[in-house]
């Protein structure tokens, strides 16, 4: 049996809570996903996704998301669309 070993680490409640609800819907506990994330680390020699500072406007519209404020709604998808010129 190969040997295990235990990480602690420190994150906010709420980030942990929400992820972990995305995991249980993924039928994956966190141990499972930490060990799939360092074995895409191992296979990729490195992070398994870009990392890099996205663009403000972006950043700034994850962050109104995130909060619920400065959000557009639309009554269908068709009035999205209509509004992004698609």
């Amino acid at each position: 049996m190969a040997k295990t070993t235990t990480i602690s680490v420190r994150m906010d409640a709420e980030l942990k809570n929400h992820a972990e609800n995305i995991l249980v819907s993924l039928g994956l506990t966190p141990s499972q996903a930490i060990n799939v994330f360092y074995k895409q680390i191992t296979f990729q020699n490195g992070l398994p996704f870009p990392v890099k500072i996205p663009e403000m406007k972006l950043n700034e519209a994850s962050i109104d998301a995130m909060e619920e404020k400065n959000l557009d709604e639309y009554k269908t998808p068709s009035d999205l669309y209509e509004e992004l010129g698609i």
